[in-house]
C-alpha cells in the first residue's frame, strides 16, 4: 500500500487452496532495522510476506492468509516481530472481528516483549472500532506502567493519536508539547514517519477546531501540511495499525486544501481512492470517499458523502462515520432539508456519544436545534433515489443492500427518508409517487 513490494520467491500452498500463493520478498527498506525489536527468524517468513502484500495493497485476502499463517507458524510466534507485522496486517484489512479473535488469543499466550506489543495493537484496534477512549485507558496503563524506552516510542505518539480521534485537539497538543516531541523524532528514525503524521494530525485537528485568530489558524494548517507530506517520504507499512498512517495521504490532502493548494488535495485525494479501492476494505474505500468529498467543489461531494457514510457504518468506523455523517447534515442544512438535516445530525450524536466525542457532540445537538423540518416534498438524495428505484420494481430490502453491498439496516434507513420525503406510508404507496423529478 505504502512502497511497491520487489520480487517473488517459490511458491507456497499450505492447505491445497491455493490462497496463500507465493512468498513476497520484503524489500530492504520495509526491512531495516528497528531499535528494542529483535529480527525475524531465518529463511522465509509468512509474516513479511504478509507485510510485504500490505505495501503493495493489492491483494488484501492474500495478505490476510498469510498473516494467519504466521500466527499458525512456530517460528513466527516466537518473534515479536512477526506477531506485529501479522497482527498489523489483520488490523488493516478491515476484517476486526477476525483481528480481535487473533489479539485474544495472542493475549494469554504472550508475555515479555510480544506481550506489550500485543497491547499496543489491543488499542489500535480499539481506535478502528470506534472506541478510541478504550485505546486510551490502554494507553495510559502502558505508559504508567514505566515501560521501556522502546515500548513508550510507540505508546506517546500512539495515545497523541486516540485524543486527535476524539477532536480532544487541546489535550493531544499538551501531551506534545509535554513529551519535546521534537527530540522523540531525532531519537528514532524508524518511527520517524509515526511520529511526523501523528505531529501534522495535531495541527490539522487544532486548526480545525481553534476559534483562534485566522492567521494562527492557518499557520497550523501549513504546519499539518508539511508533516503530513513528509511522512509519506518513508517506508511506514510497519507502522500501519495507526489509522493516521495508514491513511497519511488523506489526511494531506485535508490539510492541503485547507491552505488553499486544490491540485495537490485533489490529487492525494485521488490516491487515497485508488489505493483504497486496491485494497478493497470499506472501511479505507469509505474514508477515502470522504477525503475525496472534503477537497472537491463539486456537485460529486453529495454522492461521495453519502457513500461513505454507507460504507463507514458497514466497517464500524465510527469516529470517521461521525465526521462524515455531520458533514452530511450540514450538505443537508445547506440545501435547506431540514428533515434530513435533522436525522442526519441525530445519528451523527449516536455516533459521537459511542467514541466519547464530546466536541462532536456538542456541535451536533448546536445542529439539531438549528435544523427545521419542512412539510415540502424535499428532494431525495441520490442514494435514496437509488433504492426507491429498486424498491418501486419489486426488489427487496435484502436484495437492495446485496446489489448496492450495504447493510439490510442501512437501506431501512434510507427507505424511511425516502417514505417521509414523499408523504407515502410503503412500498405500495411508493410505486404511484412521483419521484423522477426528485433523484
Amino acid at each position: 500500500m505504502i512502497e511497491q513490494a520487489g520480487r517473488k520467491t517459490g511458491m507456497v500452498d499450505m492447505d491445497g487452496s491455493g490462497l496463500a500463493g507465493e512468498h513476497v520478498r520484503l524489500p530492504a527498506e520495509l526491512d531495516s532495522y528497528w531499535p528494542g525489536m529483535p529480527a525475524s527468524h531465518e529463511g522465509q517468513c509468512p509474516a513479511a510476506t504478509a507485510l510485504a502484500l500490505l505495501a503493495q495493497g493489492v491483494d488484501r485476502l492474500r495478505a490476510v492468509r498469510w498473516a494467519d499463517l504466521a500466527l499458525d507458524d512456530q517460528r513466527c510466534g516466537s518473534h515479536p516481530r512477526c506477531l506485529w507485522r501479522a497482527v498489523t496486517v489483520l488490523l488493516c484489512s478491515g476484517d476486526l472481528i477476525h483481528a480481535d479473535a487473533q489479539i485474544r488469543k495472542l493475549e494469554s499466550a504472550c508475555t515479555g516483549l510480544s506481550g506489550d506489543l500485543i497491547v499496543l495493537l489491543r488499542s489500535q484496534y480499539a481506535r478502528l472500532v470506534g472506541d478510541p477512549t478504550e485505546g486510551r485507558k490502554i494507553l495510559k496503563a502502558v505508559l504508567a506502567a514505566e515501560p521501556s524506552a522502546f515500548i513508550r516510542q510507540l505508546a506517546i505518539p500512539f495515545l497523541i493519536a486516540t485524543y486527535v480521534a476524539t477532536d480532544d485537539a487541546e489535550e493531544a497538543y499538551a501531551l506534545l508539547s509535554e513529551v519535546n516531541f521534537d527530540d522523540i523524532i531525532a531519537d528514532s528514525t524508524f518511527t520517524l514517519p509515526l511520529n511526523l503524521v501523528v505531529r501534522g494530525s495535531v495541527h490539522l485537528a487544532l486548526a480545525n477546531y481553534d476559534r483562534g485568530p485566522d492567521e494562527l489558524r492557518l499557520e497550523r494548517w501549513k504546519q499539518a501540511t508539511v508533516d503530513l507530506l513528509e511522512s509519506m517520504h518513508y517506508p511506514a507499512a510497519e507502522l500501519s495499525a495507526n489509522f493516521a498512517v495508514m491513511h497519511c495521504r488523506g489526511l494531506a490532502a485535508l490539510a492541503a486544501a485547507r491552505v488553499g493548494l486544490g491540485e495537490l488535495a485533489s490529487s492525494l485525494a485521488e490516491q487515497e481512492k485508488a489505493a483504497a479501492l486496491a485494497w478493497g476494505s470499506p472501511s479505507s474505500v469509505g474514508w477515502a470517499l470522504f477525503v475525496c468529498a472534503m477537497t472537491e467543489h463539486s456537485g460529486a461531494t453529495e454522492d461521495a458523502l453519502a457513500d461513505a457514510v454507507d460504507l463507514l457504518e458497514v466497517a464500524y468506523s465510527r469516529v470517521e462515520l461521525a465526521a462524515a455523517g455531520y458533514q452530511a447534515g450540514l450538505k443537508s442544512a445547506g440545501a435547506k432539508d431540514g428533515s434530513s438535516a435533522r436525522h442526519d445530525f441525530e445519528r451523527v450524536l449516536e455516533w459521537a456519544e459511542k467514541t466519547g466525542n464530546a466536541t462532536l457532540i456538542k456541535k451536533a445537538k448546536d445542529a439539531l436545534s438549528g435544523a427545521t423540518s419542512s412539510g415540502s416534498v424535499q428532494q431525495l438524495t441520490a442514494q435514496e433515489g437509488k433504492i426507491a428505484q429498486l424498491a418501486r420494481t419489486g426488489y427487496t430490502n435484502k436484495q437492495i443492500a446485496e446489489k448496492l453491498c450495504l447493510t439490510i439496516r442501512t437501506v431501512e434507513f434510507h427507505l424511511s427518508n425516502v417514505y417521509r420525503k414523499l408523504g407515502v406510508s410503503g412500498r405500495r404507496e411508493l410505486k404511484n409517487a412521483k419521484v423522477y423529478d426528485s433523484m
